[in-house]
């Protein structure tokens, strides 16, 4: 793991590139930039942006990204076939992204209001995603969201309540970690438990009438579709594995990267400059291989590692759970009302501005959740320097 201050220094020229993974790219060519701009989650230190995203395109992309994992795994179904098996694993990371993408990002966004200037709009757009989902109704999903962006990483923090449910702690060992983590992953009690609280927020929590029918009518519209088709089975594998284990598993990856939950002690007031180092940018990738590895059998293990974690383990990540300007979390929290479908840019332009307020954590899932849940960290780092003092 490699961690960025990105503060600007003073005594070198504005134009001068700082020292990321990411800058260790730019003599790449120049048609794979646009590529490692997505798997990283940043551009190159005044790289043009190709693309001009919108709120839209954002939504027409998830739908894009779910719909083609649900087609890519009903054609390997039949007939079935020696590919079948790794076709619907690629088919299932699809067509889960394309929901996390749908939730995490769209449904984020209408509950700050943010993807259309329209709060009808806003509020018909998240109840229909999350009607289809089995997720949280519009109103308590934005009142407890709204509670977190107050309270962010203490008690009254919902998402830090659900971590301290399924056993995690501050000051975990890397062991105690690992297997807390796949127990979490595999344990039918998680996601027993996960699923029910889906179904009973979708159908005896509190919410206005039209939602609480919404959800009747899906059930019935799904029920039928399914017995007339006779498609049990194709239901079963292409939708409810990727939106139920799959989809809640990206979720409780996603959450645990999220903040470094334990740093202040999950208190309740903090600093401006405490609340911003809450979040870092999850960036993900390492530097190319340097000079210094010689020889050519040394140098060419190097770069097949690199190309291997560029092209599989992190496009992987960014499509199944750390999807869409998620990378840029803390762009969202410092900059909330952003125009968070160029997130990537937004945030580079801001550093380079002179902005102060930003981190980076460089690597992989692992290294993000290590560092977000001070995994093998003395516990006398939950206190910053100036905190420390004051209890002196």
């Amino acid at each position: 793991m490699t961690t960025h201050d990105t503060t600007p220094r003073t005594d070198e020229p504005a134009t001068t590139p700082r020292t990321t993974p990411r800058e260790t790219m730019r003599g790449l060519p120049g048609i794979l930039q646009p590529y490692l701009t997505w798997v990283t989650g940043t551009p190159l230190e005044g790289g043009r942006q190709i693309i001009a995203w919108s709120p839209n395109k954002a939504g027409l992309l998830g739908l894009v990204q779910m719909a083609g994992g649900i087609a890519l795994g009903a054609w390997s179904l039949h007939p079935l076939t020696g590919w079948s098996i790794p076709l619907l694993v690629l088919a299932t990371l699809l067509t889960t992204g394309g929901m996390r993408r749908l939730d995490v990002v769209i449904v984020h966004q209408t509950l700050h209001r943010m993807f259309a200037r329209s709060h009808a709009v806003n509020r018909i757009v998240g109840e229909v995603i999350t009607t289809v989902f089995w997720r949280s109704p519009y109103d308590e999903n934005r009142k407890e969201h709204l509670l977190h962006h107050q309270f962010p990483c203490s008690m009254k923090d919902g998402d830090t309540l659900y971590l301290l449910s399924t056993g995690m702690r501050p000051g975990m060992s890397r062991s105690e970690y690992r297997r807390y983590l796949w127990w979490n992953l595999v344990s039918p009690k998680h996601h027993g438990s996960f699923t029910y609280n889906r179904f009973k927020g979708n159908f005896f929590g509190p919410m206005p009438l039209y939602r609480r029918v919404m959800a009747l009518v899906w059930l019935a519209a799904t029920v039928a579709f399914v017995a007339l088709t006779g498609w049990w089975a194709e239901y079963l594998i292409l939708w409810v594995l990727p939106l139920t284990y799959c989809f809640q598993s990206a979720t409780f990856l996603y959450t645990h990267t999220e903040h470094r939950w334990w740093i202040f002690s999950n208190a309740e007031k903090l600093t401006k400059k405490e609340r911003d180092h809450l979040t870092f940018g999850r960036m993900c990738g390492e530097p190319v291989p340097g000079p210094d590895v010689t020889g050519g059998g040394r140098r060419a293990a190097a770069w097949t590692t690199w190309w291997f974690r560029m092209l599989v383990v992190h496009p992987a990540y960014r499509m199944f759970v750390l999807v869409g300007d998620t990378v840029q979390h803390d762009l969202h929290h410092i900059h909330p009302n952003c125009d968070w479908a160029n997130s990537a840019y937004v945030r580079s332009h801001d550093i380079a501005e002179g902005s102060d307020r930003y981190s980076d954590v460089w690597g992989s899932l692992v290294d993000h959740l290590h560092e977000a849940g001070m995994v093998g960290q003395p516990l006398d780092r939950l206190l910053t320097p100036e905190r420390m003092s004051e209890k002196r």
